[in-house]
């Protein structure tokens, strides 16, 4: 797998990244604006265009035919008015190298990466079967919209004053920015400057890609930001200098990196004799498997210590945002016939992008709950590493 990397600085308008769809920018979304929305009065903190659209669609190519076909129906100027006392998700948490907690009484968190999917693709391929040979391919991607910069980077900053808040309920005694900035060995860290986006296959299917925003003044650490690919190799020498400041703050160091995600992704995949091929996309909030926490306790010794907490996700059916269309490139399908019979060997190409636009307001209580869940849940599993039940 080929692995592309970018970094954003914070102002910058990243509304997809990572080469999945950027050709396609621009393009007018095929949906329509909810007739009943005007019968609302406007939301507080309500910015998303009221429009309708669906929550799935299904693209299918086969001998002479071509299409897509779109589910559920949802207006968000009705989302807007939805109330946000949406429950924590409750995700479970593994952890290895747990004695490494308790090498240290205290707790620091020098960063907190949140990082949201902002684009994802699913592709799936047909060698035909019978007498009719001919390939054909069917492409899905979609986009990201309604989730502003700075709306990210604000919850990234809750995201990490809510672990810190829960640590120290729990009795723990956790080292403050100024004193972990302090320590001689943090400013030769290597960091991030602003957000940091990626690519990879995480999620079963498709690949999708993702932007990490870091906390107000603590920022994204190399190798601890959500990179994948030979991007993480810059993990193993922030590591060895995080052993040290851990060691001259008396504290482990937790770097939590979260994935929030917002679609599944599905394909019948590349299938030689076979006479048709079928992709989907469906919108579900989650936070992504590939999220986790690395800590790390640096010893007398200079060493540094690691260990990590992993999940397999967790999921919600609160609904947040459409569906719509946004641009169609597919191949002509009479063009496509008329050369596979006359033996060229054509491949048809269906192509389609679809934007996600969320409400802003129903999006960032699902991250909060997201975050909220498994910050309690790490605090959890960090009392019971170290024997407090």
């Amino acid at each position: 797998m080929t692995t592309v990397a970018f970094t954003f600085r914070r102002g910058a308008r990243t509304r997809l990244i990572a080469g999945l769809v950027l050709a396609l920018a621009g393009t007018a979304a095929a949906a329509q604006t909810d007739p009943f929305g005007a019968l609302h009065p406007a939301a507080p903190g309500a910015t998303s265009s009221g429009r309708t659209g669906s929550t799935s669609v299904t693209g299918a190519v086969g001998r002479s035919y071509a299409g897509a076909q779109a589910g559920g129906l949802v207006s968000l100027a009705q989302l807007d008015l939805t109330p946000a006392n949406i429950p924590p998700l409750t995700p479970t948490l593994q952890v290895t190298g747990a004695k490494f907690l308790a090498g240290r009484a205290k707790i620091a968190v020098p960063t907190y990466a949140l990082a949201f999917v902002h684009g994802a693709e699913v592709s799936a391929f047909a060698g035909g079967a019978g007498s009719s040979m001919a390939g054909r391919r069917t492409k899905i991607a979609t986009r990201l919209t309604g989730l502003s910069d700075t709306q990210a980077a604000a919850l990234a900053d809750e995201a990490y004053r809510d672990l810190v808040g829960r640590l120290r309920a729990a009795g723990f005694e956790v080292v403050s920015p100024e004193v972990l900035a302090a320590a001689p060995h943090m400013a030769s860290l290597s960091t991030h400057d602003g957000v940091y986006g990626a690519q990879g296959m995480i999620g079963g299917g498709g690949t999708k890609g993702w932007i990490s925003y870091p906390p107000k003044g603590a920022p994204l650490i190399k190798g601890y930001a959500g990179e994948s690919g030979m991007a993480m190799m810059a993990m193993s020498r922030s590591l060895l200098t995080l052993g040290h400041v851990s060691k001259e703050v008396d504290a482990v160091l937790l770097l939590p990196r979260l994935i929030v995600d917002h679609v599944t992704m599905e394909s019948t995949g590349r299938r030689n004799f076979v006479g048709s091929a079928q992709a989907g996309a469906e919108l579900q909030f989650g936070l992504n498997a590939a999220s986790r926490t690395d800590f790390i306790f640096g010893n007398e010794r200079g060493g540094a210590m690691p260990g990590a907490f992993t999940t397999k996700g967790a999921s919600s059916h609160e609904p947040f945002g459409i569906m719509a269309k946004a641009s169609d490139r597919s191949d002509s399908v009479g063009l496509h016939n008329a050369l596979a019979v006359a033996g060229f060997g054509s491949v048809y190409r269906q192509s389609l992008v679809y934007d996600v636009e969320v409400s802003p307001k129903r999006f960032a209580a699902l991250t909060r709950a997201a975050f909220q869940g498994y910050n309690a849940a790490l605090v959890a599993e960090i009392r019971r590493a170290r024997g407090g039940g």
